[in-house]
C-alpha cells in the first residue's frame, strides 16, 4: 500500500508544478525523490526535529497541492508559503532562503487497515472522526462497525504478518445469533473507508476461528420448602366452601293410619246400639230406616 497513491502536481514551485511517482515512501526517500525531480528547491529531512527544510539559493514560493504530500512534508494543503532567509538557528543554510515545516511529518497515512465482512459487522468497533460543523456528523465516510482493525507497524516493501499472541487478539461477540453464514462479502479499506489498492499484490488472506455457544438447558425452579406447601393447601381448602348439607328424606308415619283405624273402630263401637243398632245420636234425629219411638216430651209445672 502507498503512503503516496496520487504523485500528480503535489506541490508548486514559484507556479511550476512538480509530481512525484506513486508509492510508500520514508522520510529520506521522499527528499531524494524531490531533489531529483528538481534541482531547486532542495529537500532536506532533519531527522532531529522531525522536520523538513526546502531550501534555495534564491527567493521562492512553495504551495501543497496534495494532502498526503503535505501530511508527509508537514505543511498545510492549499497553503502557499514564502521562503525566508535562513536565521542564526540554522548555519547550515546561511545565505539560503528556506520553508521549514510547520508540524512534525507522518508517513503513517495507513497505519491501521481494516478488515470489512457485511455479514460479520459488529456495533463494538467504532471509528471517530471530525465533525462537520454543528449537525454533529462526522465528515467523510469511515471505517466504522469494521470486523477487524489491522496495525500496519512495518516498513515500506514490508509484508504484515498478523498474529494475536505478538500484536493482539480480534475477538467479536454477537448478542443475536448468527443464522448461518454461506459466504462472506469482504473488503479491505483504509480509516476513510475507502477501498485499499494493494497495487496488483492480492494474495492476503486470513482465517476465522467461530466458537459456537449451545442453547441453554432448561432449568427447573428450586422446590418450595414443605411448610410452604402445606400452608398453602391449608389456605386454598379455607377458601373452598363446602356443599350444602342433602335435604332429609320425607318418610311416610303409618303410626298415623294405625291411629286413625283405631279411632273409628273405638267410635263405632261406642255409639252402636243393643242388637247391633246404632242409638240415637240427638234429639229429633234418627237413623234411617229405623221404626221411630215413643216420643217423651218434658212437662214443666205451673
Amino acid at each position: 500500500m502507498y503512503n503516496l497513491t496520487n504523485g500528480s502536481n503535489v506541490f508548486a514551485f514559484n507556479s511550476s508544478n512538480v509530481s512525484l511517482n506513486p508509492g510508500f515512501y520514508s522520510a529520506y526517500t521522499l527528499a531524494q525523490d524531490v531533489s531529483a525531480q528538481t534541482s531547486s528547491p532542495t529537500l532536506t529531512y532533519v531527522q532531529e526535529e522531525g522536520h523538513y527544510i526546502f531550501s534555495s539559493g534564491s527567493l521562492f514560493t512553495l504551495q501543497i497541492q496534495s494532502s498526503e504530500f503535505g501530511a508527509m512534508v508537514g505543511l498545510e494543503n492549499g497553503k502557499t508559503y514564502t521562503a525566508a532567509l535562513a536565521g542564526s538557528t540554522d548555519p547550515t543554510y546561511a545565505g539560503k532562503y528556506i520553508v521549514r515545516s510547520t508540524t512534525l511529518v507522518d508517513f503513517s497515512l495507513n497505519d491501521y487497515i481494516y478488515l470489512d465482512i457485511d455479514e460479520l459487522r459488529t456495533p463494538f468497533n467504532v471509528d471517530t472522526g471530525a465533525l462537520q460543523g454543528t449537525t454533529g456528523t462526522i465528515s467523510g465516510s469511515n471505517a466504522n462497525r469494521s470486523f477487524a482493525p489491522i496495525i500496519m507497524d512495518v516498513g515500506s516493501a514490508c509484508i504484515k504478518n498478523f498474529h494475536e499472541n505478538k500484536d493482539y487478539r480480534v475477538s467479536v461477540d454477537y448478542p443475536e445469533p448468527i443464522n448461518s453464514l454461506q459466504r462472506l462479502t469482504v473488503r479491505w479499506v483504509d480509516k476513510n473507508g475507502d477501498l485499499l489498492d494493494f497495487r496488483g499484490w492480492n494474495t492476503n488472506a486470513f482465517i476465522l476461528r467461530l466458537h459456537l455457544t449451545p442453547d441453554p438447558e432448561p432449568v427447573l425452579p428450586p422446590p418450595q420448602p414443605l411448610e410452604e406447601i402445606q400452608i398453602k393447601r391449608i389456605v386454598e381448602a379455607m377458601k373452598i366452601q363446602p356443599p350444602p348439607p342433602p335435604e332429609p328424606k320425607r318418610r311416610f308415619h303409618w303410626w298415623i293410619i294405625i291411629l286413625v283405624i283405631l279411632g273409628a273402630f273405638v267410635a263405632f263401637k261406642t255409639f252402636k246400639g243393643p242388637g247391633g243398632q246404632l242409638g240415637q245420636v240427638g234429639p229429633g234425629l234418627q237413623a234411617p230406616g229405623l221404626p221411630a219411638g215413643p216420643r217423651v216430651v218434658p212437662r214443666l209445672g205451673s
